[in-house]
């Protein structure tokens, strides 16, 4: 070798060079570029090396599109659950996190609580009232290491990545780490992205330009790996802005159209357990900074309330009632997406010609000291807003 290394290098490169699984591989190249000298004169070593991983990596994900082409089919078709209701929240956890007790608790149903694996096999809808609306819970069967490729688990997180908020359940009479190592693991498999932001990476193909690079300062990496991804992959004429700070993984995962990006919270659940104050103290230290989390009893009926509202505030959404002129407003309100205008709710209300007619809005909101205002097709809506459409 035409440069100084140190005899860790020099182990490492064997333990590199002797693995033989792709994964395995590629963890060690990682190591032994880890320990590659920095001086000038081993640039050339590092960077065939460099050259080396995104090659691996990019035969590592050509692999994984293979096989979930493989299943994916076969998954689709599998435990769908109609959405209903004002929004549907997904409740995973591993087995005897206390999911069903939880539904039970808020909403009509009678799940079966049982002590033993499986309990429940499909993923199992229930609805919860929250004033006057509705959301839909789905329990999701008990996750365990590798569920994500079993029959069960490809239909249980099938449902997940389509909902619009996944509630993880933390038992708090278990080991914590335990439980987020395989509840975020599966969901990871399964291309299933927690409260990370999807704008991260901007990825566009255009017809001419080979591959053009912008923000590489946001790349947490070497760029020069992510050309040689992209060359690798054979991916040309292609546009990478990284709009914020990310790391290869994003880049990655905006090249994949097959990537769901949910919001998420963790409710902790058996709050009454002896142990749940310590443990709900690690909760809050290693994840408070990524997920919302609400300590619950479901066994006491603590903090119910609480998670409810916690539920609905996850679902980006708000409610707007109508009203006529001389009458009370609607009991039944509708339901909009969060930042949704008064063009939004006129659309809903009066879905042909209503701008043509339109001539003003008047909203009620008790929360301001202008309780009554007259406002235009701009304006934007908040929860609780009671609105008048005027026409001509």
């Amino acid at each position: 070798m035409p440069t100084n290394v140190s005899p860790e290098f020099d182990k490492q490169r064997q333990v590199y060079e002797d693995a033989e699984d792709l994964a395995q591989r590629i963890v060690e190249l990682e190591k032994l570029l880890s320990l590659a000298p920095r001086h000038k004169g081993a640039e050339r070593m590092v960077g065939d090396y460099r050259k080396k991983l995104a090659q691996l990596k990019a035969k590592m994900e050509k692999q994984r599109e293979q096989e979930r082409a493989r299943k994916g089919a076969r998954a689709a078709e599998e435990g769908v659950v109609r959405k209903e209701g004002a929004g549907q929240v997904c409740l995973i956890g591993v087995t005897n996190s206390g999911r069903s007790t939880l539904i039970n608790a808020v909403t009509n149903a009678e799940l079966d609580v049982g002590d033993y694996p499986f309990t429940t096999p499909l993923p199992t809808p229930a609805m919860l009232t929250l004033e006057d609306i509705n959301i839909q819970l789905v329990e999701i069967p008990g996750l365990f290491e590798g569920s994500h490729e079993s029959g069960i688990g490809r239909q249980a997180l099938s449902v997940a990545r389509n909902t619009d908020c996944i509630a993880l359940i933390i038992d708090l009479s278990q080991d914590i780490e335990t439980q987020m190592s395989i509840i975020l693991g599966e969901l990871d498999s399964a291309r299933i992205r927690l409260n990370r932001e999807k704008t991260a990476v901007r990825t566009e193909r255009v017809g001419l330009g080979g591959h053009m690079i912008y923000g590489a300062q946001n790349f947490q990496g070497d760029i020069e790996e992510v050309k040689e991804y992209l060359k690798a992959r054979k991916i040309s004429n292609v546009i990478v802005r990284f709009q914020k700070p990310a790391t290869f993984q994003q880049l990655v995962d905006a090249m994949d159209a097959s990537v769901a990006y949910v919001r998420a919270l963790i409710i902790a659940t058996k709050g009454d357990a002896p142990g749940s104050e310590k443990r709900f103290e690690e909760l809050e230290e290693k994840y408070g900074k990524r997920f919302e989390i609400i300590p619950v009893s479901a066994e006491k009926g603590e903090n119910l309330d609480g998670m409810t509202w916690a539920l609905y505030d996850h679902l980006d959404i708000l409610r707007v009632y109508t009203k006529i002129p001389g009458k009370k407003r609607e009991d039944k309100p509708i339901v909009l997406p969060e930042g949704s205008i008064v063009e939004d709710a006129a659309a809903k209300v009066h879905k042909e010609l209503f701008v043509e007619r339109f001539r003003a809005a008047v909203i009620y909101r008790e929360k301001d000291k202008i309780k009554r205002r007259q406002v235009g097709l701009n304006y934007p809506l908040e929860d609780g807003d009671v609105l008048q459409l005027l026409h001509r």
